[in-house]
């Protein structure tokens, strides 16, 4: 009776370590139904806002694979506002979450890359890495329906006076150049003394991307890793295509970019719709 009643307790407490065990892996994170990886590392106070659709959350955002880091928002926050399917598998993630919270979520490359950032393909130099890491800390919320009243309002008055924003930044900066047919101003820093790049061709490129008040929203410099794309293939941003097109190997140049050429309506990073942007670039090679 003992023997039965100790085999019956010991089949109860393993079924229910199984059960425990379900939706969580060997490196501490859990699993949703839908395939997410998750792992809170800091809950927020039980009174604070949650997370909802149409939010505009403002966060602390990185993302890595393996030991590279991408992207780091630093101390200041981002904000975006949480839409359906603009943030990919995130999505889910964010609306798990509330302020105070912090969380790694671990996602496939592939839908990182092609859900989240857009891209038509993931990069070459990220093909071997299976997942990708994004810490999120969430620190404040503006509730839906005044975020989308506040977003569609201050959206309206960046597409309103973009044009004249580009303009008192050319007239400040001095720049003499013309802009081409699409708006873009190409300004040469150096002109490059190797292949010249055509579309097809494969470019490896150093960038630095900033805002017309001098904050850098991304840098290839600051990953010490430059990007590698196929000029023309629609990888990358409309300005990239059309400026690199001018540019040949050795070459470094500085873009201005209207929003038509950049992101246009979208919300990415510290870019908010709308926004004309800044690109200085170099680049480093060009193959068949």
């Amino acid at each position: 009776m003992v023997k039965k009643s100790f085999f019956i307790i010991t089949t109860l407490l393993l079924a229910v370590i199984l059960i425990s065990a379900c939706g969580r892996s060997s490196d501490g994170f859990k699993t949703t139904s839908s395939g997410l990886k998750y792992k809170f590392h800091v809950k927020g106070e039980k009174d604070t806002l949650n997370v909802n659709l149409y939010d505009i959350v403002y966060v602390r955002m990185d993302y890595r694979v393996a030991d590279t880091m991408l992207f780091q928002s630093g101390v200041t926050p981002i904000s975006f506002q949480v839409k359906p399917g603009d943030v990919g598998d995130l999505q889910e993630g964010l609306l798990m979450m509330k302020v105070g919270d912090s969380a790694t979520f671990a996602m496939p490359a592939e839908k990182f890359f092609i859900n989240l950032m857009k891209y038509k393909e993931v990069p070459a130099v990220f093909s071997d890495y299976a997942e990708l890491y994004v810490d999120i800390k969430v620190v404040a919320l503006i509730p839906e329906p005044q975020a989308l009243k506040y977003e569609r309002a201050a959206a309206e008055v960046r597409k309103a006076t973009e044009q004249d924003i580009i303009k008192k930044y050319i007239e400040e900066q001095n720049i003499t150049v013309q802009p081409t047919a699409n708006g873009l101003y190409y300004i040469e820093i150096v002109k490059g003394k190797g292949k010249k790049a055509e579309a097809g061709n494969r470019l490896k490129v150093h960038y630095k991307g900033l805002l017309f008040n001098g904050e850098v929203f991304d840098s290839s410099y600051d990953r010490n890793k430059p990007v590698t794309f196929t000029l023309g293939n629609g990888e990358r941003l409309p300005a990239w295509d059309e400026g690199f097109a001018l540019m040949a190997a050795g070459g470094k140049a500085r873009f201005i970019v209207p929003s038509a050429l950049g992101y246009g309506a979208e919300q990415r990073s510290k870019v908010k719709p709308y926004t004309p942007l800044i690109f200085e670039v170099e680049l480093l090679e060009v193959t068949d």
